[in-house]
């Protein structure tokens, strides 16, 4: 009984789904483009890409590894070759150094042809020259000796004088910055304008100018023109802000102290107004803070 189950079941199978001629197909990885960069080191453009430097660090090649990771990796490939580079120029020039030195003391002659001197012409010329020194009557060498010392010393005392003259510039410069700056100072004292470095060079910009065109002032003279500037530059700032802004820009501190301000000229108003005409004196009605901002704002904006 089991057998011939065991053989329906067998026959009633298609052969086709045991087994099927058809090919199986396999997916296709997908390459990943490597990313590349391009740096430069002392003038050069050099390019390195995603596999050489796996390679450099001795990463295998299909370890991924983030985009932060590949531009550590490639400042510290830059750094590397800028080393590398400087090492290597150093190292050259160095073996110039020995080899200068070394072609002074067995071969000049080699150092001054390779230099565009001709050492056979320089070697007449100083030969020449020599000679006629030497056949030169005492008097005349002692004579140009002489010359050629006096020569040396206009020369070191030109140095000298050009050097202190410089020194004797720089120092009246300086001294005349110290006293403008003073004389700024002073001007400030008796001033609305702050003690601030703007301001300074707010007053220091209009004498240059004013000295360029031949117009002898000094920094008190300068003061008003400074203050209107200001003044014309914040107007132009309320003016360009809304209510709201102009009170911001104004700062709570300067608010307070107008607020106290106009406090004290009304009750000086007031006072004056009573005394003047005698009426029963009214209630004041104190203000809020909400309000005295609204009618402040009011009266910035009109």
């Amino acid at each position: 009984m089991e057998e011939q189950t065991t053989e329906a079941i067998e026959e009633s199978v298609p052969s086709e789904s045991i087994e099927s001629n058809e090919p199986v197909t396999q997916a296709t990885p997908v390459e990943i483009p490597l990313r590349e960069a391009k740096i430069e080191v002392n003038g050069q453009t050099l390019q390195i890409n995603e596999r050489q430097l796996k390679a450099l660090w001795g990463l295998p090649e299909n370890e991924p590894i983030t985009d932060k990771e590949f531009k550590t990796m490639v400042s510290s490939y830059k750094a590397q070759k800028t080393s590398d580079i400087a090492t290597r120029n150093a190292r050259q020039q160095e073996k110039l150094v020995n080899e200068i030195a070394q072609l002074i003391q067995q071969n000049p002659w080699e150092l001054l042809q390779r230099a565009g001197y001709n050492p056979r012409q320089l070697a007449e010329e100083y030969l020449t020259q020599a000679i006629e020194e030497e056949m030169l009557p005492e008097n005349e060498r002692e004579l140009k000796r002489v010359r050629q010392e006096k020569e040396e010393l206009e020369r070191q005392y030109k140095e000298e004088l050009s050097r202190r003259e410089q020194e004797q510039i720089n120092l009246q410069v300086e001294q005349a910055q110290k006293e403008i700056t003073s004389q700024i100072i002073d001007a400030l004292e008796g001033s609305n304008l702050p003690k601030n470095p703007d301001v300074v060079k707010r007053i220091a910009n209009y004498m240059y100018l004013a000295e360029q065109k031949g117009i002898s002032v000094n920094p008190k003279q300068v003061v008003p023109l400074v203050e209107e500037d200001l003044r014309n530059l914040n107007a132009q700032i309320l003016r360009s802000l809304d209510p709201s802004n102009r009170i911001n820009y104004i700062g709570e501190d300067l608010l307070k102290q107008i607020r106290q301000d106009d406090l004290a000229r009304l009750k000086q108003n007031q006072t004056t107004s009573t005394q003047s005409q005698p009426k029963p004196k009214p209630q004041n009605k104190k203000l809020t803070k909400e309000e005295w901002r609204k009618e402040l704002a009011e009266r910035i904006k009109n």
